[in-house]
């Protein structure tokens, strides 16, 4: 399903709650032709939060960008990449924790742009 979403959509945001495997279902499915970033290290989250077009350039699409919720903001920046090559799809793959918040930010903020897919944790019975 999310292969499927990455091949219609500019952008996949896959959310969860923590430990759930959301970064190790997309390493795994993808690591070979995406880059990988980490917004919950507190010097990366300052380069994004600071400069996110810098940031953007830095880590260019195709990219992995795990938990974008710390930098909600930059939603509105991958939302002008998207906006400038709409027909590229796959190019942002996100993962953030679930958020009341961040549920309304991203469909606001993506509406149109990217799919937004819940990975639920494996229950042993």
């Amino acid at each position: 399903m999310i292969k499927k979403a990455a091949s219609e959509f500019p952008a996949v945001v896959l959310t969860g709650p923590l430990r759930s495997g959301k970064i190790t279902l997309l390493l795994h499915l993808f690591n070979h032709q995406h880059r990988y970033v980490s917004v919950e290290l507190p010097d990366i989250r300052v380069v994004a939060t600071e400069d996110p077009c810098g940031f953007l350039e830095q880590y260019s699409q195709p990219v992995i960008i795990d938990e974008v919720q710390y930098v909600q903001d930059l939603l509105s920046y991958i939302k002008g990449k998207i906006d400038q090559d709409q027909s590229r799809t796959g190019q942002f793959l996100l993962t953030g924790s679930q958020g009341l918040f961040f549920a309304e930010k991203v469909t606001e903020s993506m509406a149109g742009r990217a799919a937004i897919l819940q990975l639920s944790p494996l229950t042993q019975v």
